[in-house]
């Protein structure tokens, strides 16, 4: 596949990343990393929108809607940095943003100054 090709395909396309779901969820992580950060971005998108805050049990809900291994999920994400959480777990964020938040499917932004 040409650069061309990804481009014009991005556009028409589903994402990249959608070839490593079954049915919309996520079933085993990919082992190349290239391919897990694709995933988790694309899935970071789909939990919580830029600017977005939320609880750890709405978190987790969002998440098991996505994955079969929702808590190790939710752990990746932080783990790569896509969401922030709180030291005592109650509040998680979206630490910035992803190439993947104006696919559909995507939560929405929040309105207002973030990650200036």
């Amino acid at each position: 596949m040409h650069d061309d090709d990804r481009t014009d395909e991005s556009s028409t396309a589903a994402c990249a990343a959608e070839r490593f779901l079954v049915g919309g969820r996520l079933r085993a992580a990919p082992r190349r990393r290239a391919d897990r950060d694709l995933v988790l971005e694309h899935l970071a998108a789909r939990v919580l929108g830029p600017g977005e805050e939320a609880s750890e049990p709405e978190v987790t809900a969002r998440v098991a809607a996505l994955a079969d291994d929702p808590l190790r999920l939710r752990r990746d994400l932080v783990e790569a940095g896509l969401i922030g959480r709180r030291e005592d777990g109650v509040l998680y964020w979206r630490e910035r943003r992803t190439a993947h938040d104006g696919e559909p499917g995507a939560r929405p932004p929040v309105e207002g100054p973030w990650l200036v």
